[in-house]
């Protein structure tokens, strides 16, 4: 798999992929169709070496390359036949249905992998937003308990500022103190775990962004391929319209006879 694609994911940059489908004269036909070429390669969506469905995509470049040589061969034959302004449509549309069929081959193959990585990656989005649910509920939990170590702290510094002086004070006094202290240290670990849900949520926010960004690609190579298709239908359909056109350019001679009045 050789051109970018999502280099990586996109691993936070998705870049598109940059492929422009064959395009056609619009001249009179018979068209120049013979350099018609399929669409050169995309990159696979994770990296050069696709380790998920390597195979597939490794099947879909052998059908392209297949493909191409028998577009290039009949096509200079359709054009030869075209030029020599006989009626051949059998032998014409023989050419253009095997020429199609071995593009449609091709296409099926590329298709299913890019379905294949799209399903892929729309579980892990699942996932993910399953995750991020679960931080919600976390950090509501987190904020519950500092919300209540604080209160309780708050409470018995409240209670120790009001307590009498003596030798008994004194001793409640270094409890609370032991005791507030133990609750300022459950405080600071809560609130690092607060923190640490804030910045996990936003980076797997930011994941989540770029991996829906990297199916629209993948959905979007595959609606490629389809227009791709229909444009290379509607030029290999134009040169048998051209065939048409020579045969019914010609006519059968006028009867030698004349056939008897009745």
């Amino acid at each position: 798999m050789k051109a970018p694609f999502v280099g990586i994911l996109l691993c936070c940059v998705l870049p598109g992929v940059s492929q422009t489908a064959p395009t056609q004269s619009a001249s009179a036909p018979p068209q120049d169709t013979s350099t018609q070429a399929a669409p050169a390669p995309v990159t696979g969506p994770e990296t050069d070496k696709d380790l998920r469905f390597g195979p597939l995509w490794e099947q879909s470049a052998l059908l392209r390359t297949a493909y191409e040589k028998v577009h290039d061969h009949n096509m200079a034959e359709v054009e030869r036949l075209l030029r020599s302004k006989i009626c051949q449509i059998n032998r014409i549309g023989g050419l253009l249905d095997r020429t199609k069929d071995a593009m449609q081959q091709y296409v099926d193959a590329e298709k299913k992998y890019w379905e294949l990585w799209g399903e892929v990656e729309g579980k892990r989005v699942e996932g993910q937003q399953k995750t991020l649910e679960g931080f919600v509920v976390d950090q509501e939990s987190v904020k519950k308990l500092l919300d209540e170590e604080r209160t309780n702290r708050e409470d018995l510094e409240r209670r120790r500022a009001n307590l009498e002086q003596g030798k008994r004070t004194e001793e409640i006094s270094r409890e609370i103190d032991e005791l507030v202290k133990d609750i300022r240290d459950s405080e600071a670990r809560l609130d690092q775990a607060q923190k640490e849900f804030d910045s996990l949520t936003v980076r797997i926010g930011n994941m989540k962004t770029s991996i829906q960004a990297r199916i629209i690609n993948i959905r979007q190579n595959s609606a490629r391929l389809d227009a791709w298709r229909e444009q290379t239908t509607a030029i290999y359909e134009k040169s048998r319209a051209a065939a048409h056109e020579v045969c019914n350019a010609t006519h059968p001679h006028t009867p030698q006879t004349t056939l008897p009045k009745h």
